[in-house]
C-alpha cells in the first residue's frame, strides 16, 4: 500500500501568505487597529468590477480603469525586465490574479486577521499551486502619484515564490523591499534604491539585534504589530540593500552561498555566518557604518529589450455572480473561511444555475475536510458546466480519498472508479498542462494502480519540475522508486526531506518509509 503524506493533499495552502506593511499608508493604520473583524459589505459587489487581462495577470477590480490600466502597465514592465534578467522560466507561474480595491478602507475587510483582527497591511501576497494572488488597494490617481513600491514588492514574492520554505522572514520582506525599488530610465532598470521612510525610522531607532532579526516568522508580534513592524521592515531592507548593493564586493559575492546553505537545512544565523564568514557583531557593526555614509546608490542593469513597448489588454464586465465568487475565494485563500462562506451563499441565492456557488462552496468543504460535501458541491458545479481545472481536480482527489483504507493509504481501484478518478485528473490538465498537483496525483495514481510505471514516474517528474519547492513530491517519487527496485534512488530523493527545515510531519513520514526499506536489501 501507499501514502500521501499530508502536504500533498492541500491545494492553496502550499505557503503562507506575504505582507507588506505599508509605511507609505500611515493615515489608514488605525484602520486596521480598531476595526473589528467582521464579515464584508455585500454592498461592495454593487460597484462596477471588471476584469483586465494582460500576458501574465488577471486583474479584477471596481477602481478607476486608469488606475488599473496602469497597474497593468508597470506590472508587466517589471515582468518583462525580470524575465530579461533571470531567464523566462524564472517569470512562469499559475495563473496569476490581482485583487485591486480602489483604496485601503475597501481592502481592510478583506485581509488576513491577526489575533482576531484584520492584520495591518497595505497589500499581500498568497502563493498557491493552483493560482498566485495578489491583494492590494490602487495608488491614487491624482496628479503625479507614482507610487508603485507596494505593487512592485508584492510581485517580488511571486518571483521568489520558490524560495518561501527556506527564506527567513527577513530575507522576503528585505529583498521584496529592495526590488520595490524598481525603476526604468534610458533602456535601463534600477533597483536597490534608498526608502526615504526606512532611513527616517533607522535614524530615529536603534537596529534590531540580528539575532532577534533572524528568528522573526509570520506570527511574530514584530511582523504584525504596528509598533514594532516599522523597525522590522526598515532593518530588513537595509539588510537585504547591503548585500545586494553595497559597498562590500567580497559580501555580495559571498551572499549568493546563503540561500544554498539554507536549502541544505541550516538554521537563518548558521547559514548566514557560515555564508558570510562574519559574526553578527561584525555584521551590525558594518550595517551600521553603511547607514551612516547615508550612501546607497541604485543598482543599474542593462536592457537589450524595449521594455517600454505598449502591451496588449482586453478587459471585461463582471457579472454579480462572478463578484461573488472571486471575493468570496479571495477570502477563503486567506482562512476568513465564514466570510467566504457567506459570499458563496450570497452567489448562490443570485445565480443557482451557475456553477460558481457550488465550485466555493466544495473548495470550501474541501478545506475543511468536510469530504462527502466537498463533493455534493463539486459534482453540483461539474453538472451545471464548470470548466474549472481546480475543481476537476479537487473532485478527483476527494472521490480518491473516499477509497483509501485509512491514513491515506491506497490499494488499485477497478473498472469505474479507476475510469472516474483518471478522467476527471486528466480533465483538469487538459484544462491547466503546468498544474503541478495534477500530475503529481496522477503519477500517484498510476504508480498505485501499477500497470503505467513509466508513464506515473513521468507525470511525478514533471510536477517535481513544475513546483520544486513541494517537497513532499519527492516523497512520492521515493514511494515509486522503492516499488520498482530501485533503492539507491529512493534514498538519494528521500535526503532532501531529512533536513531540519522540513515540515516534521513529512520529515517522520520520509524516515518511516526509509525504515520500512532498510531490511533485506
Amino acid at each position: 500500500m501507499f501514502v500521501i503524506v499530508p502536504p500533498v493533499v492541500t491545494w492553496f495552502r502550499a505557503g503562507e501568505w506575504i505582507g507588506r506593511f505599508g509605511m507609505g499608508m500611515l493615515l489608514y493604520l488605525w484602520l486596521a487597529l480598531s476595526c473589528p473583524a467582521q464579515t464584508p459589505d455585500f454592498g461592495l459587489v454593487k460597484e462596477h468590477w471588471f476584469e483586465t487581462r494582460t500576458a501574465h495577470f488577471h486583474i479584477y477590480s471596481c477602481g478607476a480603469p486608469t488606475a488599473v490600466f496602469k497597474l497593468a502597465g508597470r506590472l508587466e514592465q517589471f515582468c518583462e525586465a525580470y524575465a530579461w534578467l533571470a531567464g523566462s522560466t524564472a517569470i512562469a507561474s499559475p495563473p496569476i490574479a490581482v485583487v485591486a480595491f480602489p483604496d485601503h478602507e475597501r481592502l481592510q475587510p478583506f485581509l488576513p486577521l491577526y489575533e482576531g483582527q484584520p492584520a495591518n497591511l497595505a497589500a499581500f501576497f498568497k502563493r498557491g499551486s493552483d493560482e498566485n494572488l495578489i491583494v492590494l488597494s490602487l495608488p491614487p490617481v491624482e496628479a503625479g502619484a507614482d507610487d508603485m513600491s507596494v505593487i512592485f514588492h508584492e510581485y517580488t514574492h511571486l518571483l521568489f515564490r520558490h524560495n518561501d520554505h527556506f527564506w527567513p522572514m527577513w530575507m522576503k520582506e528585505g529583498m521584496a523591499e529592495v526590488y520595490s525599488t524598481f525603476a526604468t530610465a534610458g533602456g535601463k532598470v534600477s533597483i536597490a534604491g534608498p526608502i526615504p521612510y526606512h532611513l527616517a525610522l533607522l535614524k530615529e531607532n536603534q537596529l534590531m539585534p540580528l539575532s532577534e532579526l533572524f528568528t522573526v516568522t509570520h506570527d511574530s508580534p514584530q511582523y504584525n504589530e504596528s509598533s514594532r513592524q516599522g523597525i522590522f521592515y526598515a532593518e530588513s531592507w537595509l539588510l537585504a540593500e547591503f548585500l545586494v548593493a553595497g559597498d562590500r564586493p567580497v559580501l555580495r559575492e559571498r551572499f549568493g552561498q546563503y540561500t544554498a546553505l539554507l536549502k541544505q537545512g541550516q538554521p537563518a544565523e548558521e547559514a548566514f555566518t557560515n555564508a558570510l564568514h562574519i559574526t553578527l557583531a561584525g555584521m551590525t557593526a558594518q550595517l551600521q557604518r553603511y547607514l551612516a555614509n547615508r550612501e546607497f546608490p541604485p543598482l543599474q542593469l542593462k536592457l537589450t529589450a524595449n521594455i517600454a513597448a505598449p502591451i496588449t489588454v482586453t478587459t471585461r464586465a463582471l457579472t454579480p455572480v462572478e463578484t461573488y465568487f472571486r471575493l468570496g475565494d479571495e477570502l477563503l485563500r486567506i482562512d476568513r473561511v465564514e466570510a467566504a462562506r457567506a459570499f458563496f451563499d450570497q452567489a448562490l441565492k443570485i445565480a443557482p444555475a451557475s456553477p460558481l456557488p457550488y465550485e466555493g462552496k466544495g473548495l470550501l468543504a474541501s478545506q475543511l475536510d468536510n469530504h462527502e460535501e466537498a463533493l455534493r458541491e463539486l459534482t453540483e458545479a461539474l453538472q451545471r458546466g464548470s470548466g474549472s481545472f481546480l475543481a476537476y481536480f479537487i473532485y478527483a482527489r476527494e472521490r480518491y480519498r473516499l477509497t483509501s483504507e485509512g491514513g491515506d493509504r491506497y490499494k488499485p481501484l477497478k473498472d469505474a472508479a479507476e475510469v472516474e478518478v483518471r478522467g476527471n485528473l486528466e480533465k483538469s490538465l487538459s484544462l491547466m498542462p503546468v498544474y503541478a498537483p495534477a500530475h503529481e496525483l496522477l503519477g500517484f495514481f498510476d504508480m498505485v494502480q501499477g500497470d503505467q510505471a513509466a508513464e506515473a514516474e513521468r507525470q511525478l517528474q514533471w510536477a517535481i519540475e513544475l513546483e520544486p519547492e513541494n517537497s513532499a513530491f519527492l516523497f512520492t517519487l521515493a514511494q515509486f522508486q522503492f516499488r520498482n527496485g530501485r533503492p539507491e534512488a529512493a534514498r538519494q530523493t528521500l535526503e532532501p526531506l531529512l533536513k531540519p527545515n522540513v515540515a516534521a510531519e513529512l520529515r517522520q513520514e520520509a524516515e518511516k518509509l526509509l525504515q520500512e526499506h532498510s531490511h533485506g536489501e
